[in-house]
Parts: structure tokens; C-alpha cells; sequence
């Protein structure tokens, strides 16, 4: 059974859900007032009596306050919240408090929902094939600003899987960008772990990985959704390689928070860190050497080394960490 974080001390409602209300559409935000706007526009024409839109402003200082204020004063059945703490999977929490919803579905805040996106889960969750299913997700499509560069491979940013609702194994997820939550149950397992997704200092991921993990120990199921499509848009700014690099490494730091969670006891993340820290370079320099070999003739190729080798090394870097602050006690190092 996987830990589950421990939660912050803002009240957790706690009430019968209120009747009527099926789904909350949730767009957490930060500084984004360009993007923002788009995405609730694709959503509005699809809302119903039994949906709402919260908007959860995460601290943002640019036009976003005035932005979705003008939105909710333009239509009832949007909320806006602001969150003081910073981080994606804090405000994914506040939306999770605060929705009346049974279900939260999370739309990014630089993503657009296709046309049937909001029906297809209202039709999936209305009359669902499982009384266990706790999360659903659908497929997200990448919307370039400018054509992606030659390292991008040609399937890379696209989630589509199958072509009819599909149970996923246990251990497989979905990208937390275009999921609903049963939100009673993500409640239950102690919501997204704070410690891992996007913050103002640090690009990260796994927090939807991490919680669909729990859910999937607490006995539920997590269901691929076709049909409910939303297309991500890549600004030339989140196409460097540069920046790939950076979202790798920090990628690879989220994956050692998530698997020492899953260890039972000291001596098992301990072996764990061990092992993985001390075949690192061995890791990191194949990939490396691997990349300079392919790059002759695919440079999709030896970037997707390239970044391998960047995901070993956060990886064993943040198993560093957590071995430091939990074993030897040393307060002065940060994760």
C-alpha cells in the first residue's frame, strides 16, 4: 500500500455532494491570462445544468484576477477561487475542496476542449461500465506555435490509445491534463502530493502518476475515454531542447520521490537508493554514447537518449537527496 501525502490543514469538506452537480470542470492557473481565456471559451458552449466551472487562480500577478472575474460575472455556472500557495498541485487540491462536483475533470489552462469533449465524459460517468472507477481520462493532442523541431519525434506530446473505454493495468495513468476524479475517493487516498508537479521554482511531474498509484492500492480503477479530446498548446518557448533537458531531469527526481513512497521500510529504500544511484553513470554514459551514435542520422533518436540520460541522472540525484535529509539528517540540503 502506498502512503498517501499527508494533506495541508485547510478544512476539507466533508457534507453530503450536493444534487444536480455531476461534474466540475477545474482550471488551475498562474500567470497565464493569454491562454486562459481560450480555455474556458472552449468549454462554456458544452456546459450544462449539471456541470460547473471553477476557476482556481494560483496567485497569479499578471491580468488573470480581472480576466476570470470578467468571466464569472459573465456566466453563473463559473467560479473563481484564488490560491495563495503556490504550485499545480496545490491549487489541483483547492479545486478538489471546493467542487461541488461528484467527479473534477481538469482541463490545462493552455489547452482548448474539442466539441463533444465535456458529453463524452457526461455520458461515461452518468451510466459507467464500473462502480470502481475513480479516475477517467481521454486524449490530448499537441497544437504547435511554430513547427516542432527536428528532435521532436512525430508522435511525441500525442496521449491516444484506444479506440473504446478501456480498465488500465495496474501501475498505468493517464496525463492528469484532461482527467475527471471521483472526488470523494482521490480525497480518501490524501489528494495530489504536493511535492511533485509543476512549481514557480521547478518544472515537475508524476503527481497524477503518484495518485493514480493510490487509488489503484485503495482497490479502484482508472478507464481510458475516447472521444473527449483536447489539443495542448507548445509556444516556441517549450520547444528547446534546453528546456526538455530540464523537464527530463525533473522528471526523473519525481520518479524517486514516488518509488521510495512505495518502499515498505528504511532498508528497502535504502537497497533501492543504493542501487539505483550506483548503476547511474553506467546509465547515463550508455544513453550518452548511444545519443552520439544515432545522431548522424536521427536526431529524434539521440535526443530521446539524450534525455534518458538526464531522467537517470535527476533520478539518482534525488534519491541523493532524500537519503541526506532522511537518513543522515543534514536540514541544509533542499529537495
Amino acid at each position: 500500500m502506498v502512503n498517501a501525502p499527508e494533506t495541508d490543514n485547510k478544512p476539507v469538506p466533508t457534507s453530503p455532494m450536493p444534487t444536480g452537480v455531476l461534474i466540475t470542470v477545474a482550471i488551475c492557473t498562474r500567470n497565464r491570462a493569454s491562454f486562459l481565456g481560450k480555455a474556458v471559451c472552449s468549454v462554456l458552449p458544452q456546459m450544462t445544468g449539471d456541470a460547473e466551472l471553477l476557476i482556481v487562480d494560483n496567485a497569479s500577478t499578471d491580468d488573470t484576477p480581472e480576466l476570470a472575474a470578467r468571466l464569472a460575472a459573465a456566466n453563473p455556472n463559473v467560479k473563481v477561487w484564488r490560491e495563495d500557495e503556490l504550485g499545480l498541485s496545490a491549487a489541483r487540491n483547492t479545486a478538489l475542496k471546493l467542487a461541488r462536483g461528484q467527479f473534477v475533470l481538469f482541463l490545462d489552462d493552455d489547452a482548448v476542449a474539442e466539441s463533444g469533449w465535456l458529453n463524452a465524459y457526461r455520458r461515461f460517468l452518468a451510466a459507467p461500465p464500473s462502480s470502481r472507477i475513480a479516475a477517467v481520462g481521454g486524449a490530448h493532442f499537441p497544437e504547435y506555435e511554430v513547427p516542432p523541431p527536428q528532435w521532436v519525434g512525430a508522435k511525441k506530446n500525442i496521449v491516444d490509445l484506444w479506440s473504446s473505454p478501456t480498465r488500465l493495468s495496474h501501475g498505468d495513468n493517464l496525463g492528469e491534463c484532461n482527467s475527471a476524479y471521483l472526488r470523494s475517493a482521490v480525497i480518501q487516498v490524501g489528494m495530489f502530493d504536493e511535492r511533485l508537479g509543476h512549481t514557480e521554482k521547478k518544472s515537475g511531474t508524476g503527481e497524477g502518476a503518484d495518485l493514480s498509484l493510490r487509488l489503484q492500492n485503495a482497490g479502484y480503477e482508472i478507464w481510458w475515454l475516447p472521444g473527449a479530446v483536447v489539443r495542448d498548446f507548445f509556444p516556441a518557448s517549450r520547444l528547446s531542447l534546453r528546456r526538455a533537458v530540464r523537464a527530463a531531469f525533473n522528471s526523473g527526481r519525481s520518479t524517486a520521490i514516488r518509488r521510495l513512497k512505495c518502499c515498505r521500510n528504511r532498508f528497502n529504500r535504502a537497497t533501492y537508493s543504493a542501487a539505483r544511484i550506483t548503476t547511474m553513470p553506467l546509465h547515463v554514459l550508455a544513453n550518452l554514447l548511444a545519443g552520439l551514435i544515432t545522431l548522424s542520422w536521427s536526431r529524434a533518436t539521440a535526443a530521446e537518449h539524450l534525455l534518458r540520460a538526464c531522467y537517470s541522472y535527476g533520478l539518482a540525484w534525488q534519491l541523493v537527496i532524500e537519503t541526506c535529509l532522511k537518513q543522515f539528517g543534514f536540514p541544509n540540503i533542499k529537495p
